[in-house]
């Protein structure tokens, strides 16, 4: 039997990396899919150095014909689809709701919904025939409450629970667990774009979670390869890590 595999979106920074590296460390093989072909080799070298083979696939998760041709290879390439991490995302910049944009609208629902639609899509055949496997999705705290000024990211990660819970039910007995990680404020090139390197929103930020601090990429990586390893009576959830953000 050769090494597990896990197929992750977004795969070249972040979040994505992180969890790249740490199934890496854990002796999987590792694809990634992400749109900047630079960055998807320096995210290579990185996973190779923890020894994993790790195959790098430029392509974008709106398209159909790419999300389909990645899982292909991926399965071409290691012979098998283990774990899926559907981590690509975009973030909305804070802007009242009457003066948000249809370009906005589409593109923050096209990534964060449509991309993890399709990767589920082309992920489940692959994993029913290797007898199972699972997915992890990327929602957020935003997927859980409402939030002023970002409501199309709000909806797309709420979107994103409820594919989660509804194909978790389907495949349920068939032995494919979907799950989701719901993180706060995480430390990444998104926590950069949306604070803009403003000191006092990135402090205000900060202090919204009750534990003081918002999280690393690192901390959010340990939760998917707990629902991919380790919660195997978990299917159809959302794994809150926000550092007691949403605690009423």
């Amino acid at each position: 039997m050769g090494k597990q595999v896990i197929f992750v979106t977004g795969g070249n920074d972040g979040i994505g990396l992180a969890t790249a590296i740490k199934f890496a460390d854990e002796g999987c093989d590792v694809a990634i899919m992400g749109r900047r072909t630079e960055q998807n080799e320096v995210a290579r070298k990185k996973v190779e150095a923890s020894g994993a083979k790790c195959l790098t696939i430029t392509g974008d998760v709106t398209i159909e014909a790419d999300v389909k041709a990645a899982i292909e290879q991926t399965v071409d390439t290691f012979g098998r689809l283990d774990f899926a991490f559907n981590n690509a995302g975009v973030e909305e910049i804070p802007t009242p709701a009457s003066e948000q944009s249809d370009e906005a609208y589409q593109g923050v629902m096209d990534v964060n919904v449509k991309g993890v639609w399709l990767c589920m899509k082309y992920q489940i055949p692959k994993m029913l025939e290797a007898g199972g496997g699972s997915i992890v999705n990327t929602s957020s705290v935003a997927g859980l409450i409402g939030m002023a000024q970002v409501p199309v990211y709000v909806a797309a990660k709420h979107a994103v629970m409820g594919l989660t819970k509804s194909v978790a039910l389907e495949y349920a007995r068939q032995g494919i667990r979907v799950n989701a990680v719901c993180p706060a404020a995480v430390h990444t090139d998104l926590y950069e774009r949306f604070t803009g390197g403003n000191k006092e929103m990135e402090d205000m930020l900060e202090n919204m979670h009750p534990m003081g601090r918002s999280g690393r990429p690192e901390v959010v990586a340990s939760g998917v390869y707990y629902l991919c390893k380790d919660a195997t009576w978990t299917t159809g959830q959302g794994l809150t890590m926000d550092g007691g953000f949403t605690v009423p």
